[in-house]
């Protein structure tokens, strides 16, 4: 009978392998940043940034070099937002009926299935929250943040 119970479960075992390997939140808190850019990082010239906007303690950048490809979408632009000097989050903008419609199972892919929210679907971990919003079928917008960086900001301007 101990035989027979074992190749149950080894039959059985191709079956909850998938499961096991589906898309997880936990993927975010791993990578904490974005293209090897960790959460917390300090600016620096080796970046290749260009400011595209000035916030005082909030900054806005854009790769000089940047790749415009993630998987099987293009996007049309990819901001980097420090906060006194930390990378703190990332926007990417996407554009196009070729793409757009791309953008959401390929994170469902990566991070699971999400809390839907209107017109967004929402990821959080401990340490990382990520978002994908999309009003039409041509547009996209993903802003993958750092949550201890986004509390930091949020304080400092309410104690502004």
């Amino acid at each position: 009978m101990k035989r027979f119970g074992g190749l149950a479960l080894l039959a059985l075992l191709p079956f909850s392998l998938p499961a096991q390997q589906a898309g997880s939140v936990q993927r975010l808190d791993e990578s904490n940043g974005f293209r090897g850019l960790h959460f917390g990082a300090p600016l620096t010239e080796a970046l290749h940034l260009r400011l595209v906007r000035d916030g005082g303690d909030e900054k806005i950048y854009e790769r000089t070099d940047e790749d415009l490809r993630l998987g099987s979408f293009s996007a049309t632009r990819i901001h980097y937002k420090f906060f006194r000097g930390q990378f703190a989050a990332v926007t990417i903008i996407v554009k196009g009926a070729d793409h757009a419609p791309r953008v959401l199972p390929a994170f469902q892919k990566v991070y699971g299935p999400g809390r839907v929210e209107g017109f967004s679907c929402k990821w959080q971990g401990r340490q990382v929250a990520l978002s994908c919003a999309s009003w039409s079928e041509d547009n996209a917008i993903l802003a993958m943040a750092s949550l201890p960086l986004t509390a930091q900001m949020k304080q400092a301007k309410s104690g502004k």
